[in-house]
Order: C-alpha cells, then sequence, then structure tokens
C-alpha cells in the first residue's frame, strides 16, 4: 500500500506501484489516457469517495510523473492560507517562507492576503485553517516544525 496525498488528506492506495508499471509497460500516453488507465486498475481494490473523483485523479497523477522521475510540483495538493499584516518586505518575506516550507510537503498554498492582523501581537500573521500557525516572521526551520505538526492536527 502506497501512502498518499489526495487534497489535504493521506490516504492508502493498494496496487499504486504494480498499476503504474503496467502504464509502463503498456505504453500509453497522455495525462487523461494514464489516468483513466490507473483508476480501472486500481478501482476494484480502492474506495474513492463520491465528490472526491478529481482530487485522485490529480493525486495519481502526481504519483505517476514521480513513478517516471517527472517533475510534479505543478500537481501540488491546494492549502488555503491567511497572510495578515501590513504590507510590505515582512509580510512578503512570511508569504515566500510559507510557499518554499509547504513545498516541502508537497502543498501549494493559496494566498489570501489581510490587513493588519487584528487579535494584536506582531505582524505578519499566518493563518491556516482558521487556526494562527505563526506571527511575526518565524525562521524557515522553526515554520517547518510548526506546519509539520498543524498538519497532523488537520
Amino acid at each position: 500500500m502506497s501512502q498518499v496525498l489526495v487534497g489535504l488528506h493521506r490516504v492508502g492506495i493498494v496496487g499504486l506501484r504494480q498499476a503504474c508499471e503496467k502504464v509502463a509497460a503498456v505504453g500509453l500516453a497522455g495525462r487523461q489516457e494514464i489516468v483513466d488507465f490507473l483508476l480501472s486498475e486500481l478501482g476494484a481494490d480502492n474506495f474513492i469517495p463520491v465528490g472526491q473523483e478529481e482530487a485522485f485523479r490529480t493525486a495519481l497523477w502526481r504519483e505517476y510523473l514521480r513513478f517516471v522521475g517527472g517533475d510534479f510540483s505543478e500537481f501540488f495538493s491546494e492549502i488555503e492560507v491567511t497572510v495578515g499584516g501590513e504590507p510590505g518586505e515582512n509580510r512578503d518575506s512570511l508569504v515566500e517562507r510559507c510557499t518554499l516550507v509547504l513545498a516541502e510537503f508537497e502543498l501549494r498554498p493559496v494566498v489570501d492576503l489581510a490587513g493588519a492582523n487584528q487579535g494584536g501581537g506582531p505582524d505578519p500573521e499566518l493563518v491556516i485553517g482558521g487556526t494562527t500557525v505563526a506571527r511575526g516572521l518565524p525562521s524557515r526551520k522553526s515554520l517547518r516544525a510548526t506546519i509539520r505538526q498543524r498538519l497532523s492536527d488537520w
């Protein structure tokens, strides 16, 4: 079983590596054709919830690209984040740092820029999932540790 990020959830997929090997053996080309084949191969042994088909398709394409050694960064799962604070270098730095750290978890932030944080405390402020993740400008290492801890909560 392979652990795969589907949307923002880790799920186990049975037979993924074998299905990717079959794609390579059959010689399919094109995203649609490959993902359709993977879904048909994996459908019998894996549950795909209604409403999650598109997220699974994206995850399977990302995993196929990983299997063949391709660049799959375009297919990272999206996560909504809010960065509050006065416009300027600090807020821009936090957005950049957040983007880099989330990429390490194969996530791509969809950033909403807000004005000065209303709760007080240092600017800028990073909010993910309604929870303040960071205030001020934490180091990349500190932000990575905080986000890693928070991911297990989400």
